[in-house]
């Protein structure tokens, strides 16, 4: 497991949404969830957030290829444009709420796929002593791959409490 400073990566969870085909939802969405234990809480949000920016995990440009240990692109972002100001502080019923939004716009959304959102992206929000989102940045921080994804929502939850992480990218193809 690669370590960064106070953020060991525990592995990544990914949520289809064509796995769940029950009522024909043609959605060409997903989510992927990346896991970290925090080894050594840091004295500040803005620690952590740096952390998790300078592990090799968050190198994932979502298109397909996944980390690149040595990329230089975060979804439609370049790294070198993204700090720990660039992240928005957001609370359980904003993430709720956005997530929400962005699954019901694609159609019938069956009930096993509602449960697994609930619990891999809502548990952690509603445990977490912290969440913050990235908002959609200017053009000057887009990549060469800019926005092949229609949406790109991050989230982030921190739980201090039970010492977790997690990354949340809801995004489509």
């Amino acid at each position: 497991m690669q370590t960064a400073p106070g953020l060991e990566y525990e592995g990544t969870s990914f949520i289809n949404f064509r796995d769940f085909p029950e009522e024909g939802n043609p959605s060409r969405q997903w989510i992927d969830i990346k896991r970290f234990t925090i080894t050594e809480p840091p004295a500040t949000a803005r620690e952590l957030l740096s952390a998790l920016i300078g592990n090799q995990h968050f190198r994932d440009d979502y298109i397909g290829g996944g980390v690149d240990p040595a990329g230089t692109r975060h979804g439609p972002y370049r790294i070198d444009r993204i700090t720990p100001d660039s992240y928005t502080p957001a609370s359980t019923d904003s993430v709720i709420a956005l997530v929400t939004r962005w699954v019901d716009q694609c159609g019938v959304v069956p009930d096993a796929l509602r449960q697994v959102i609930d619990r891999e992206v809502f548990g952690p929000a509603r445990t977490a002593t912290e969440i913050v989102t990235l908002p959609r940045l200017d053009s000057s921080a887009v990549n060469d791959y800019g926005f092949i994804h229609t949406e790109f929502h991050e989230i982030v939850t921190v739980d201090t409490t039970g010492g977790t992480l997690r990354l949340i990218v809801a995004a489509d193809d």
